[in-house]
């Protein structure tokens, strides 16, 4: 019996916990969070802060008029160009999950329209013929068609199946749709109904919720709602994934950013980087801590079957 209770194998050993390399993933996840307000850490109204490290980037970027690829400032082209970097990887992992579903394409339809607005910023086409808002119509309408006939060539159109992949098409607008009911100096197109909008959200200093044209409200609004729209989808079509919780932090922020400016917050507390900040700090150490208790893995030691210690027990 003393030669049973020695047995050092028999021992009940401390637990070593392993964290799964899909947390990783999802560390990843949180990061790309801060890309829609990492302009406002990194620079403010005067320029890139002094805390920064002078990496060359912005001089690299700037051309003979001292604009950064066409932007008034590096500010101006860190938000707009971080902001749609956002979006794609949003739409590139809702896509991802929807291969297999009917509405595949019409998700790739949004994928492509900002990959395409990405590559009018990255190569400095803003003022082009690529930015021109009938082009970008009659392309965004040609791949619209190309890719729902490759959807349904094999399958049962129906009413629904219709009905989804023009409201895509809608949300694939989203990024432009200021450049189609408005004109450059804010004001509406002569075939865009007035329906008295831009006038019940101007206050009493001319400003439309915080901003000085309606063309600038509509352009900020849809860009994050498209962002937001993506990583939801991306968040819904998740079940079963070990990082779908992580993925509420970018739905929540990009939520959050929708509201601030639907309720001309901009220029409010709501609006700081530093709150932001403290909200995906906060959402992400509750996350983790659910995911550490619920993910960890527990290596299993080889046990000795019960019969063996029993037979074991009689012979000492």
């Amino acid at each position: 019996m003393n030669n049973f209770m020695n047995n050092k194998p028999l021992t009940l050993a401390k637990s070593n916990y392993k964290i799964p390399n899909s947390f990783w993933g999802a560390l990843l996840i949180i990061l790309i969070s801060i890309l829609p307000y990492f302009h406002d850490i990194i620079t403010d109204s005067k320029g890139v802060k002094n805390w920064v490290p002078v990496l060359g980037i912005e001089n690299l970027l700037t051309d003979t008029t001292n604009s950064i690829l066409g932007f008034s400032s590096y500010r101006v082209f860190l938000y707009t160009f971080l902001i749609f970097v956002f979006a794609t990887i949003g739409w590139l992992g809702w896509y991802r999950n929807s291969t297999t579903k009917y509405y595949s394409n019409s998700v790739l339809l949004a994928v492509l329209s900002s990959l395409y607005y990405l590559t009018i910023i990255s190569l400095n086409l803003r003022r082009t013929l690529w930015n021109d808002t009938n082009f970008k119509l009659i392309a965004l309408a040609v791949l619209f068609l190309v890719l729902n006939y490759l959807t349904f060539k094999n399958q049962q159109v129906s009413f629904k199946k219709i009905t989804v992949c023009l409201l895509f098409l809608f949300i694939a607008l989203l990024p432009f749709y200021h450049d189609i009911i408005t004109n450059i100096d804010g004001s509406l197109k002569n075939w865009a109904p007035n329906l008295g909008i831009q006038k019940i959200l101007t206050d009493s200093e001319g400003k439309i919720r915080g901003f000085f044209s309606y063309r600038a409200l509509m352009y900020m609004f849809c860009i994050h709602l498209f962002s937001h729209i993506a990583w939801f989808g991306w968040f819904m079509s998740s079940q079963g994934k070990r990082y779908r919780p992580f993925l509420l932090v970018p739905v929540a922020l990009s939520l959050y950013q929708v509201i601030v400016i639907a309720m001309s917050w901009n220029e409010t507390e709501f609006n700081s980087p530093s709150l932001k900040l403290y909200i995906t700090l906060g959402l992400s150490i509750l996350l983790a801590l659910n995911f550490f208790y619920n993910n960890t893995k527990v290596p299993q030691k080889n046990n000795v079957p019960l019969k063996t210690l029993k037979k074991s027990t009689n012979e000492n």
